[in-house]
């Protein structure tokens, strides 16, 4: 290990890669002055008057919307038909909505061409195959994110590959003896609380116990306005894998506590087999939603049907009730719409 002292050899029994990821970097946008990464966003000593998002994923939104909220007038530029493509259209809507009321302007099926020569705008192929120029004081890059595979010796230990990451097993351990691997380096979900659950599961396998990762949801949050949070499977993903499903949705239109708030738009929706009523995938879409995120992975990790939901007392007024108000529609026993 290279330190401020010099060299050091460290020794251990047991190695664990957390290495993470690192923002795609565009070569015709690379970083550096007016181009930045959602790292160097983070940083900013002030708010730049205006702003040019590359990228409408959830990074790219969620940092676009803070700036709008902040005084940037902001700019997002979508090479897809629609923004948050990972997710389906309904579900995204109410972010779409949004977007527009914040004042930020979004161009789909547009695509990032480079830097003007003053580096002052961003050069785009819109829709209609025109060139234009959006001018920007910052370019926000935000089109993904890949691990951290360089620069640091994995080279020297040949360790197996599993396309841009490193192969795993379910114990997190790597082709090689003593070494494991967790978070972002290991694939995709790139999320944080998978890090950690995988770092605590070696943890104690190092210790000595019987652990492997035998997880049925990891629970994914976008912090736009209205948040999203997804858990297990989507309809269409459900519906892919064979047999009939049940899908209950039920909107904070009709929720006394989202009422009281003003933050009535979005819904919860619950996707379950239609034969036992096994919860196949909760999603949600609303303002604080990503509180219940908790919530829709423990009714996934226990195996809930969707009789356990809607038996279970849910305190009022809150949002919770959307959860199992959603399952009582899929039961055909809704009670407030």
């Amino acid at each position: 290990v290279q330190t401020e002292t010099g060299m050091q050899v460290v020794r251990a029994e047991t190695v664990v890669i957390a290495t993470g990821s690192a923002s795609v970097e565009l070569p015709f946008l690379p970083f550096g002055g007016a181009v930045i990464s959602s790292t160097e966003a983070l940083a900013l000593s002030e708010v730049p008057e205006r702003l040019a998002v590359v990228g409408g994923g959830y990074i790219g939104l969620e940092l676009g919307m803070a700036f709008a909220k902040m005084g940037a007038k902001v700019t997002v530029v979508e090479a897809l038909p629609r923004v948050l493509a990972l997710y389906d259209a309904e579900l995204t809507r109410p972010v779409v909505k949004r977007l527009a009321e914040l004042g930020i302007e979004v161009l789909v099926n547009a695509k990032a061409k480079g830097l003007s020569s003053k580096g002052d705008a961003l050069l785009v192929e819109t829709a209609s195959g025109k060139n234009a120029k959006i001018a920007a004081d910052r370019i926000l890059v935000t089109v993904g994110r890949k691990p951290v595979v360089e620069d640091w010796g994995l080279e020297q230990i040949d360790l197996d590959m599993a396309g841009k990451f490193i192969r795993i097993d379910d114990q997190c351990r790597t082709s090689m003896r003593g070494i494991f691997a967790i978070g972002d380096v290991t694939g995709e979900p790139m999320l944080a609380h998978r890090a950690m659950a995988q770092g605590e599961m070696v943890a104690e396998i190092v210790a000595g116990h019987k652990r492997s990762w035998d997880k049925r949801s990891i629970p994914a949050i976008c912090f736009t306005d209205p948040e999203l949070v997804t858990a297990g499977l989507s309809p269409d993903e459900a519906k892919r894998l064979g047999g009939e499903i049940k899908v209950g949705l039920f909107p904070f239109a009709a929720n006394g506590r989202a009422m009281t708030k003003m933050t009535e738009d979005g819904f919860v929706r619950v996707v379950a087999r239609a034969d036992n009523h096994l919860v196949l995938g909760i999603q949600a879409v609303g303002q604080g939603v990503s509180e219940l995120s908790t919530a829709f992975g423990l009714a996934l990790e226990m195996g809930a049907r969707l009789e356990d939901i809607a038996g279970t007392i849910h305190a009022h007024p809150t949002q919770g009730e959307g959860f199992q108000e959603a399952a009582l529609k899929a039961l055909g026993r809704v009670l407030h719409v």
